[in-house]
């Protein structure tokens, strides 16, 4: 048995890097033979922020010279995210049979979808998204919302969030700055949203950081709103925020034992936000860095309140729960060991492809 992931990001990209790449390394330590392709790796296809700045032409090309190399290939593909990318493997699924795995961790349709006569959608992406679900051999979601969204095409779904490498990301001697409690916020930059959850964050560390000198906030990302949330941070006018450029996966965990608390606010009760598997929780988490995000989607799931992280509802509990990491180290420590033991034992790469692999089998 052979196994190809397909994916339209590079290896830099969080699910890629851990869906595509993390999980064919972990299964070919098991004995499966595994392949990524890549339409940026191996094709040179624009990937995050670049994506926008391809044309139709390109992405059609792409496809062309997918389908020309994935023909020769007998494998079960493994088609991450539904995108313009899908199009040369569903075809060969259509026109050869080829066994296809459908691993979706993202929401790429609509917010707001209208439905006529019952099953036809407003939302073209998601009517596409329906249809590869109800003809793969096998699906899986990342999140609950995107599980209970594929169990209306088939009952073929397992349930495998993004996880974590537990080799790559874990607790070392502590390199903090002693003198500041460091708040960070990490990820990409691509949406409107995040722009609206980091204008929330900025917020609420102003009023927190009023009463207190030993605190300072990170934000570590890029993308296409990048100059958007410099501009927040600028128009703050606090000393204790800074701006960090984004840094490569592989100083990831190097930056993070730096870091005190992670903070995830998300402020729009949105189908994005509810299908995101999000990668920075698990990294935060098994770097035993408590922390403190809103109760929306995943992160409802894997985080305990005040057992292996904080959840917060409104802006006054997020403010105070803040308060309350920042001011007790003890509650700090306490909540990281929990979350670096949390994913140890449900969320590492180790764990989760071998629940993969034992759905694979099945098929």
């Amino acid at each position: 048995m052979k196994l190809i992931f397909i994916t339209r990001e590079d290896n830099q990209m969080p699910a890629a890097r851990v869906r595509c790449y993390g999980f064919a390394s972990y299964l070919k330590k098991q004995g499966i033979q595994t392949e990524v392709f890549s339409y940026a790796d191996n094709l040179g296809a624009g990937s995050g922020k670049n994506e926008v700045l391809m044309r139709f032409r390109d992405k059609l090309r792409y496809n062309v010279e997918a389908f020309q190399y994935l023909y020769k290939k007998d494998a079960i593909f493994v088609l991450q995210r539904f995108n313009y990318h899908s199009f040369a493997p569903w075809i060969l699924k259509l026109f050869r049979g080829q066994k296809l795995i459908f691993d979706l961790d993202d929401w790429e349709a609509r917010e707001e979808i209208k439905y006529y006569f019952g099953n036809i959608s407003s939302s073209k992406a998601e009517m596409a998204m329906r249809m590869i679900a109800k003809h793969s051999s096998l699906c899986i979601g990342a999140s609950r919302f995107l599980v209970d969204f594929l169990l209306k095409a088939t009952q073929k779904v397992a349930y495998i969030p993004t996880g974590v490498d537990t080799d790559i990301f874990m607790p070392q001697a502590a390199q903090r700055d002693r003198e500041n409690v460091v708040l960070s916020w990490m990820g990409t930059m691509h949406r409107l949203d995040n722009v609206e959850n980091l204008e929330f964050l900025i917020g609420c560390f102003n009023e927190i950081s009023k009463n207190s000198d030993n605190i300072r906030l990170e934000i570590l990302g890029d993308g296409v709103y990048r100059q958007k949330i410099c501009e927040l941070i600028e128009a703050a006018n606090n000393k204790k925020i800074m701006f960090k450029k984004w840094i490569t996966p592989n100083l990831i965990p190097e930056y993070l034992q730096t870091v005190d608390i992670g903070v995830m606010p998300l402020i729009q009760d949105s189908k994005f936000n509810k299908a995101k598997s999000p990668t920075r929780i698990f990294e935060y988490m098994a770097m035993e860095k408590p922390v403190l995000a809103s109760r929306i989607g995943e992160a409802g799931h894997i985080i305990r309140d005040g057992e292996n992280g904080c959840l917060a509802e409104t802006r006054q509990e997020f403010i105070s729960k803040l308060k309350g990491l920042i001011k007790e180290k003890g509650l700090r420590l306490n909540l990281g060991k929990n979350a670096c033991r949390t994913i140890v034992d449900n969320y590492s790469l180790e764990v989760l492809s071998g629940k993969l692999l034992t759905s694979i089998k099945s098929l």
